[in-house]
């Protein structure tokens, strides 16, 4: 079906993001979901790492940057809260599965379904289709967008966290296990805002400095009105242009948005950033895409 894949991957150049309804089945959608909560069972959180999860750039230094959890999440499967969920001695307030922001950021790696997943037939179909020629995969998230608490998440960029040089080799996969709709916090884009670079980056700090991480430039004041909400039901895979803008609101309903979501870099003649918060490592080099 190569001629019809053609205008959608010229809308998703065009675009920045190209929306695949239906990617996944109902069945591989709820085989993450339960496997979700099978790892939260066996969540052991030590106090010290109760770090909650913050998109606001200063809660964004001092939470994820004074933190050697969120620093060396890369090669693990680890647990980020959202606000307001634990005490000041760190107990929960609340049921721990509803308290959870996210889980990453090696889900990909290191369990059996969301491996299987990540590097399934279709995605790996779809990279080709893409054009993907060594692809690797640099991280996974589960994010919940609890109902109610699921806090929203700023305009930015991918490359913003996941820098490459040159710029455009990054590819987010965002795959809704559950309908995301307006009220329940669906991803707003921009369309085409993916053509003219990016404004900030978060690069690891000089040793010796009070955060882990620090931002370099700063995010535009985007107009609101530009912004299209993208809702898509259960199943559906969002594909995300490293440089493409887009954010997702509070979640003011009463139904979580789970997600499963992991970025892809064309490694061919690309170089990773030295100063990403996120490094291969001896125990996880960036597999590759196509198995």
């Amino acid at each position: 079906s190569g001629g019809e894949q053609s205008p959608r991957l010229f809308q998703f150049h065009q675009d920045g993001f190209l929306v695949l309804e239906h990617f996944f089945t109902a069945e591989e959608c709820d085989s993450m979901r339960d496997q979700i909560q099978r790892i939260i069972a066996e969540m052991e959180v030590p106090p010290h790492c109760r770090t909650e999860f913050s998109t606001k750039e200063e809660e964004q230094l001092q939470a994820q940057g004074s933190s050697d959890y969120f620093l060396t999440s890369g090669d693990k499967i680890r647990f980020f809260f959202e606000k307001g969920v634990l005490d000041e001695r760190g107990n929960f307030l609340i049921a721990k599965e509803k308290s959870l922001s996210k889980i990453g950021h090696a889900l990909h790696a290191y369990d059996p379904v969301f491996k299987q997943i990540t590097h399934c037939s279709k995605v790996q179909e779809l990279g080709r289709k893409l054009g993907l020629e060594r692809p690797v995969v640099v991280q996974s998230m589960y994010i919940f967008k609890q109902p109610g608490i699921g806090g929203e998440v700023t305009p930015h960029q991918d490359a913003t966290f996941l820098h490459t040089e040159p710029l455009g080799r990054v590819l987010g996969f965002w795959i809704a296990l559950e309908d995301a709709t307006q009220e329940n916090g669906c991803l707003w884009f921009i369309p085409g805002s993916h053509t003219s670079g990016i404004s900030r980056r978060m690069v690891r700090a000089a040793s010796g400095a009070s955060t882990c991480v620090e931002f370099v430039g700063s995010e535009p004041a985007y107009d609101d009105s530009r912004f299209i909400p993208l809702p898509i039901s259960k199943g559906g895979l969002i594909l995300i242009h490293g440089e493409v803008v887009h954010k997702s609101e509070l979640n003011s309903s009463q139904s979580s948005r789970h997600v499963f979501t992991f970025h892809v870099m064309e490694a061919k003649d690309t170089s990773w950033s030295k100063e990403n918060w996120l490094q291969p490592t001896p125990e996880l080099p960036f597999p590759s895409l196509y198995t």
